[in-house]
């Protein structure tokens, strides 16, 4: 499996910043953005090499689609409901995941059990999805999923968002701008920003450049992909999830405690730690997502 430090050591090899011998604001900013682009191609690329076989508790249930967006990309997609379901979880994955992961495959299965048909898909530009990622085209995308369930007759309100890692920033997004049963954010982040201030400190980076990333207002830093979180998680209405470990060594805690924080107005809005540092998702992550459904999101639709 691709890591997200491993994903930092493969960039830091590119020596983006040791080759401005210059260092001046125009040539920092313009690195920062190398820097990103090169971040989520090393991890897109390894999304589409390296893709895992079905496991056999799923063989025979997943119906391949190809799914047409607004603009012209294609998305790859698995509808998984052999229990003819009315109700859906669509999972947004995150930055070096695609939708065979074995871990998500798994995930799949506990929330089929449940009684879920699910929607896994591969954002544009990875797994077997083509076209370039971006938090713009990422979302369209999650549009695009959202709305061919909703022509299959599944209601707004039976479609359920999960995101983990980077996907809870395209869940988020998107659950402020549309209706859903649930938003459920798996060890997510505040902002992009406070994400390129956590990857600085781990990369070779001259020390200069370092206080420097460290030190800008998060508004300067430049970055395509804003994904800021804090901005949206306010304007959701559906019942929302927000689960760390409390060790994470990929996205600290602190960031989800920041987003958290947000919502303090929101009696919709769950928060939950869990011991370990186990960035992924796990069986205690997966047990305490169906819990938090039963008891939160059945309570508010039946009143």
């Amino acid at each position: 499996m691709q890591t997200f430090n491993n994903s930092i050591k493969e960039v830091d090899k590119l020596n983006i910043f040791k080759k401005n011998n210059n260092l001046n604001i125009l040539s920092l900013y313009n690195s920062i953005k190398n820097y990103e682009k090169n971040f989520y191609k090393k991890n897109a690329d390894f999304t589409i090499e390296k893709q895992h076989p079905i496991i056999e508790e799923l063989k025979n249930t997943i119906i391949n689609k190809i799914i047409s967006t607004k603009d012209g990309a294609k998305i790859d997609a698995w509808d998984i409901n052999p229990h003819k379901s009315k109700k859906y979880i669509v999972f947004c994955e995150g930055i070096s995941s695609e939708k065979s992961n074995i871990l998500l495959q798994r995930t799949y299965l506990k929330f089929i059990e449940e009684g879920w048909g699910i929607l896994a898909f591969d954002y544009r530009g990875r797994g077997k999805s083509k076209g370039e990622f971006n938090q713009k085209s990422a979302i369209t995308d999650l549009k695009t999923i959202y709305d061919y369930l909703k022509s299959k007759d599944i209601h707004s309100t039976d479609i359920g968002i999960i995101g983990h890692s980077m996907g809870s920033a395209v869940a988020a997004n998107f659950c402020a701008k549309h209706k859903t049963a649930f938003t459920i954010l798996i060890n997510p982040f505040s902002k992009a920003s406070d994400m390129a201030k956590e990857i600085a400190q781990k990369a070779k980076l001259p020390q200069i450049v370092n206080k420097i990333i460290q030190n800008l207002p998060s508004w300067l830093i430049p970055l395509q992909n804003k994904f800021n979180n804090e901005a949206v998680i306010k304007k959701i209405k559906a019942p929302i999830l927000i689960l760390h470990t409390q060790e994470d060594n990929v996205i600290p805690v602190k960031l989800a405690r920041k987003l958290y924080s947000k919502t303090i107005n929101n009696s919709n809005a769950t928060y939950k730690e869990l011991p370990g540092n186990d960035h992924e998702i796990n069986d205690e992550k997966i047990n305490y997502c169906i819990e938090f459904i039963k008891k939160q999101v059945y309570k508010t639709q039946n009143k």
